[in-house]
């Protein structure tokens, strides 16, 4: 996992009242430097993808590519109306390869160029290889997200470019699993947002459609599969949010900090544990020690059903040993009841 680019925006969007992932988001370096800067000591639990699962997407990627990117050709043909041979590639990384800054911005001027000369009219090719965009958060620490899609795929119909990713998930029978699909639909959510921008800086008329195409593989070996169109307007609209939790979080965390590095004020910020934290987030274990004893540490559902009422408390209810304070706590106590009836636990004398 990650906090920068597009990869943090999705996160954001995921839980956006966390101002814990607000200052992972703003400081420098990994988020297991994070979390020992925080905590005091090394992280010790396994964390991120795991090395067989980068290689495969690696492969697959290259494969992809290969060839002037030929397998992805023969993938998009049929989708994009034409023959394979037909349709034309140019690969950034082959211009500015690496992931540093120095290299995101000159591959960032080269689609800006291509960008322009399509809705100009121009000669432009139609598959873009590793683009670059640019998502601003105003002036500030951590001012833009570099935003990279794998693709940028033009439309024969209208000349506009629609964001693309290739994922080495494997497609039986043309279905992915939810939650693979989810996360994705996110990414392109923020892709969609960025190349919003992108357009929005040639001519604020252009409309971008909340679409973006999905190129997963097929079960039998590392070769794309026919490409998905997703419709991501909800994704867009939930990274949006996301991008408004970061800069009122940004606020809240400059106040505190005064110059001083985001870490140190983590103490003073709300953290916000979810059960999906336990799988995407470093900080996930220490967050949850502030809802340790309550409703909220027996999972999303009860904490929001429940709100910060103690699990001592929900035991008093269920056994008879308190009194409701409410209506609501009275309706509390009688299906804690039921359940323990069905499972033979006892009651207060």
């Amino acid at each position: 996992m990650s906090v920068k680019g597009s990869t943090a925006l999705v996160r954001m969007a995921s839980n956006p009242e966390c101002e814990i992932l607000g200052a992972m988001v703003l400081q420098p370096g990994s988020e297991k430097r994070f979390y020992e800067r925080v905590v005091g000591k090394p992280y010790d639990r396994e964390f991120g993808e795991r090395q067989s699962s980068k290689r495969r997407g690696a492969q697959f990627e290259q494969n992809a590519y290969a060839g002037d990117a030929r397998l992805l050709r023969e993938a998009l043909a049929e989708a994009l109306q034409t023959h394979a041979e037909h349709l034309t590639v140019r690969n950034l990384l082959d211009d500015y390869p690496g992931a540093k800054d120095d290299a995101r911005i000159g591959r960032l001027r080269i689609t800006r160029g291509i960008l322009m000369d399509a809705y100009a009219g121009r000669a432009a090719p139609d598959i873009i290889v590793q683009p670059q965009l640019l998502l601003p958060t105003k002036p500030g620490p951590k001012p833009f997200f570099f935003i990279g899609p794998d693709l940028l795929i033009r439309s024969r119909e209208n000349g506009m470019y629609l964001p693309g990713d290739l994922k080495s998930f494997i497609v039986r029978e043309n279905e992915i699993a939810p939650s693979d699909l989810a996360r994705v639909r996110l990414q392109l959510g923020a892709q969609v947002l960025a190349l919003r921008h992108e357009y929005d800086r040639i001519d604020r008329s252009v409309a971008v459609p909340g679409k973006g195409v999905l190129v997963f593989s097929r079960p039998n070996g590392l070769r794309p599969h026919a490409p998905r169109i997703e419709d991501v307007e909800g994704a867009v609209e939930a990274v949006r949010i996301g991008v408004a939790a970061f800069l009122r979080h940004r606020h809240h965390i400059d106040a505190l900090r005064a110059g001083a590095e985001p870490y140190t004020v983590v103490a003073d910020l709300k953290p916000n544990f979810q059960d999906a934290c336990l799988s995407t987030c470093v900080m996930a274990q220490w967050c949850r020690q502030h809802v340790a004893g309550t409703a909220a540490d027996l999972g999303d559902v009860a904490g929001q059903a429940l709100g910060d009422t103690t699990i001592e408390h929900l035991f008093d209810l269920m056994t008879g040993a308190a009194a409701p304070a409410d209506d609501r706590e009275a309706e509390v106590a009688a299906r804690l009841r039921l359940l323990a009836d069905r499972h033979g636990l006892g009651r207060a004398a």
